[in-house]
Order: C-alpha cells, then structure tokens, then sequence
C-alpha cells in the first residue's frame, strides 16, 4: 500500500504507517508485528520469573490468551479487518 492509498486512512499504528512508507508491505509488517508482541510475552515471562514485579507496564496478564488480543489489536490498529461474512460462511475445502 502506498502512503496516498485511500485505505492508510484506516491505519492507526505508527509503526505500520512507517513500514508502509517505506515499502513493506502487509505480510512484511504484520510478521515484525507479530513477532515483536511474541518477543515481548517472552521476555516479560522470564523477567517475572526472576522478580515477580518485573515489567509493571506491560500489565499484570502475560498469558498466551492476552498476547494473542493484543496482536490481533495490534493487526487492527495497522490497518487489517476481519475477513467478511461471505468468507466465513463459506464449506470447509477438503
């Protein structure tokens, strides 16, 4: 998508607004997306085994369940949506 595409209107994160500029594309930024947060819940676990207090702004839940809300947020806020409802209706290919 370039930076005057119509659609970055719907492109909320900063980051992915960047990468756009300068020519990743989708696929390129939701990877560094998704392994940043994974990255992230890692770090944050080893650093609260050691200290339980370790990395209070990464908030109190570091569970695989709250990653997994916050990239989806994350995929959201840099322009992704959900597949429609045509898609998700759609048989099972065999």
């Amino acid at each position: 998508m370039n930076p005057d595409d119509p659609r970055m209107d719907n492109v909320e994160c900063g980051l992915a607004r960047a990468g756009y500029k300068y020519g990743q594309n989708g696929l390129e930024i939701a990877e560094r997306i998704v392994n940043t947060r994974i990255w992230a819940l890692l770090e944050v676990r080893a650093g609260r085994a050691l200290n339980p207090e370790a990395f209070p702004a990464y908030g109190p839940d570091a569970s695989a369940e709250c990653a997994a809300r916050r990239i989806v947020a994350c995929l959201l806020d840099a322009g992704w949506r959900p597949p429609d409802t045509e898609c998700l209706n759609l048989p099972a290919s065999g």
